[in-house]
């Protein structure tokens, strides 16, 4: 029966990413005008059309515009199978080579400050919730509610200004200084990154407290949880064997989401501090219109958030044995 649910889970998973690669084919295929002109931008084709039109169809040509519709779309598919996504129209440069050089550094970005936070959110949030109207609960929980409330970009702004053009204590852009190496180019970098992962970090803590600490604050009125006290047992305990285990659904799917959406979802705090990985990759694409850079973002970034949908369900399904009850009945 788990074997089966995860084979579904699975398929489910594929066809959804089969689905968005057809997607991302038709998107630009079915806007209006010309395609090679989405590529291109308006400007320059209709100065291509004037003073070099062979130029417009060596550009058709080379992203397989001149074939009919069902074999551009074939083409494509084999293309994605092989992870050959073209070159970008403006850099001229491999579109998967450019991609997966800022998608490390956005990982290296994201990845620690989601699980910081989801450590901080989890056990400050959990331990509010426990006790409402606590000093903990009292003291946290209102600057939580004011950071959550801030769009990232200007949390990100305020740190700029306070804590690198104010203070002087961090740098105020970029990912390294340059000229380094070795272990002095990795502080550097650690340098570079601490602010930016202090403006994730607090973001998705807030997040995650709040979320935390309403759910155990309405866990702690259960009658299984009333109970485990009433028998004498220590705090620890009850949270740790009756609490988390419930509180932890919720959370992990909420957690699981964070990281599904890591590669855009820190996309303003890497603009402010002109941090090289996706997010500052989209918003040039954005702004040059390269969309061949653009479709293959929009691919990892979909892939990414269907992945860890699919984590998020083994996870639920690992911590709350009601999931795999319910699959047995269903079976």
């Amino acid at each position: 029966m788990k074997k089966h649910f995860l084979a579904g889970r699975i398929a489910e998973s594929v066809l959804i990413v089969f689905c968005i690669v057809t997607l991302n084919f038709f998107l630009i295929r079915f806007m209006p005008g010309d395609p090679v002109m989405h590529i291109i931008g308006e400007e320059e084709y209709y100065n291509l059309e004037v003073y070099a039109p062979q130029v417009i169809e060596e550009i058709r040509a080379e992203y397989d515009l001149d074939k009919s519709l069902g074999e551009q779309y074939l083409t494509y598919l084999g293309k994605t199978a092989r992870l050959d996504f073209g070159n970008s129209y403006r850099t001229k440069t491999p579109v998967l080579e450019t991609v997966l050089f800022r998608m490390q550094w956005t990982l290296c970005l994201a990845i620690p400050a989601t699980v910081l936070a989801a450590l901080l959110g989890g056990i400050l949030g959990m331990k509010a919730g426990w006790k409402p109207g606590g000093r903990l609960d009292l003291t946290a929980s209102p600057i939580f509610l004011v950071i959550s409330t801030i769009p990232t970009n200007c949390l990100a702004i305020l740190f700029l200004i306070g804590f690198a053009f104010k203070a002087g204590w961090f740098p105020i852009a970029g990912i390294t200084s340059g000229g380094l190496s070795g272990f002095a180019k990795v502080l550097d970098i650690l340098h570079h990154m601490a602010l930016p992962m202090m403006v994730l970090v607090l973001y998705k803590t807030a997040s995650n407290y709040m979320l935390m600490k309403s759910t155990v604050s309405l866990l702690r009125e259960e009658e299984y949880v009333a109970t485990a006290v009433s028998k004498g047992l220590s705090q620890g305990k009850v949270l740790s064997r009756h609490v988390l285990k419930n509180a932890l659904c919720p959370y992990l799917t909420s957690v699981c989401m964070q990281f599904g959406g890591m590669l855009a979802g820190s996309m303003m705090t890497e603009i402010v501090f002109s941090w090289k990985g996706m997010g500052t990759l989209i918003y040039n694409s954005v702004n040059t219109k390269d969309f061949p850079m653009l479709q293959t973002c929009f691919l990892f970034i979909s892939i990414c958030v269907v992945a860890f949908n699919l984590i998020a369900d083994l996870l639920y399904m690992a911590v709350d044995p009601r999931v795999k009850e319910g699959m047995g009945h269903a079976a």
